[in-house]
Protein backbone atom coordinates (compact mmCIF):
# COMPACT_ATOMS: atom_id res chain seq x y z
CA UNK A 1 0.00 0.00 0.00
CA UNK A 2 2.72 2.34 0.48
CA UNK A 3 4.05 1.98 -2.80
CA UNK A 4 0.97 2.73 -4.24
CA UNK A 5 0.17 5.90 -2.32
CA UNK A 6 3.93 6.99 -3.18
CA UNK A 7 3.63 6.37 -6.97
CA UNK A 8 0.09 8.44 -6.44
CA UNK A 9 1.34 11.18 -4.96
CA UNK A 10 4.53 11.18 -7.47
CA UNK A 11 2.57 11.31 -10.47
CA UNK A 12 0.19 13.90 -9.71
CA UNK A 13 2.57 16.32 -7.34
CA UNK A 14 3.73 18.44 -10.74
CA UNK A 15 0.62 18.74 -11.68
CA UNK A 16 -0.40 20.29 -8.10
CA UNK A 17 2.29 22.36 -7.72
CA UNK A 18 1.99 24.10 -11.02
CA UNK A 19 -1.75 24.31 -10.88
CA UNK A 20 -2.26 25.05 -7.38
CA UNK A 21 0.51 26.26 -5.74
CA UNK A 22 1.59 27.95 -9.12
CA UNK A 23 5.20 26.93 -9.35
CA UNK A 24 7.10 27.36 -12.88
CA UNK A 25 7.29 23.29 -14.14
CA UNK A 26 10.73 23.54 -14.08
CA UNK A 27 10.38 24.13 -10.20
CA UNK A 28 7.78 21.77 -9.89
CA UNK A 29 10.21 19.77 -11.40
CA UNK A 30 13.11 20.03 -9.33
CA UNK A 31 10.74 19.81 -6.31
CA UNK A 32 9.30 16.41 -7.39
CA UNK A 33 12.70 15.14 -7.79
CA UNK A 34 14.07 16.42 -4.53
CA UNK A 35 11.17 14.78 -2.76
CA UNK A 36 11.79 11.78 -4.32
CA UNK A 37 15.47 11.46 -3.39
CA UNK A 38 14.88 12.36 0.05
CA UNK A 39 11.88 10.07 0.39
CA UNK A 40 14.18 6.95 -1.25
CA UNK A 41 17.60 7.94 0.74
CA UNK A 42 16.20 8.66 3.95
CA UNK A 43 14.97 4.84 5.06
CA UNK A 44 18.89 4.30 4.32
CA UNK A 45 20.40 7.15 6.24
CA UNK A 46 17.80 6.50 9.41
CA UNK A 47 18.62 2.53 9.31
CA UNK A 48 22.03 3.63 9.88
CA UNK A 49 21.29 5.39 13.13
CA UNK A 50 18.19 2.90 14.82
CA UNK A 51 20.62 -0.08 14.31
CA UNK A 52 23.52 2.16 16.02
CA UNK A 53 21.46 3.46 18.95
CA UNK A 54 18.38 1.84 18.97
CA UNK A 55 16.48 -1.33 19.40
CA UNK A 56 13.63 -3.22 17.40
CA UNK A 57 10.59 -2.65 19.96
CA UNK A 58 11.74 0.92 20.82
CA UNK A 59 12.31 1.70 17.09
CA UNK A 60 9.03 0.23 16.17
CA UNK A 61 7.27 2.48 18.83
CA UNK A 62 8.73 5.74 18.05
CA UNK A 63 8.41 5.51 14.31
CA UNK A 64 4.73 4.48 15.33
CA UNK A 65 4.11 7.48 17.19
CA UNK A 66 5.65 10.11 14.67
CA UNK A 67 3.51 8.10 11.95
CA UNK A 68 0.20 8.78 14.46
CA UNK A 69 1.02 12.27 16.19
CA UNK A 70 2.99 14.13 13.30
CA UNK A 71 0.49 14.65 10.63
CA UNK A 72 -2.03 15.85 13.09
CA UNK A 73 -0.25 19.10 14.02
CA UNK A 74 -0.44 22.16 12.62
Amino acid sequence: MERLAYKGVASNLVTYLTEVVEMSTSVAAKSVSTWSGVTSMLPLLTAVLTDSYGDRYSTITASSLFYVVVPHAK
